[in-house]
C-alpha cells in the first residue's frame, strides 16, 4: 500500500464525503433516469470513503495522532 501523509489522507476523507454529499443533493433535485445515474456516482464515492476509512482508523489503532474520524465529517 502506498504511504500517504496523516494530512493528504484527513483531507481526502473530508473532499470524498463533500462530494458524496453534494452528488446527493443533486440526485434529490434530479428525476428519473438522471437519479439513478447519480445513484451509481454517489456509490462510488461511498465505497471510496470506506476504503479510506478503514485506512483512517488502521492508523489510529497503530498510534497516528489522528482526531476522531466522525470529527473530520462535520
Amino acid at each position: 500500500m502506498p504511504d500517504i501523509s496523516e494530512n493528504a489522507l484527513m483531507m481526502s476523507i473530508q473532499a470524498i464525503h463533500q462530494l458524496a454529499e453534494q452528488y446527493g443533493a443533486e440526485r434529490d433535485a434530479a428525476s428519473g433516469s438522471e437519479q439513478a445515474d447519480y445513484d451509481e456516482i454517489i456509490e462510488s464515492y461511498e465505497i471510496v470513503a470506506m476504503e479510506l476509512k478503514a485506512v483512517y482508523e488502521k492508523a489510529r489503532s497503530e498510534g497516528a495522532d489522528l482526531p476522531p474520524y466522525a470529527s473530520l465529517l462535520g
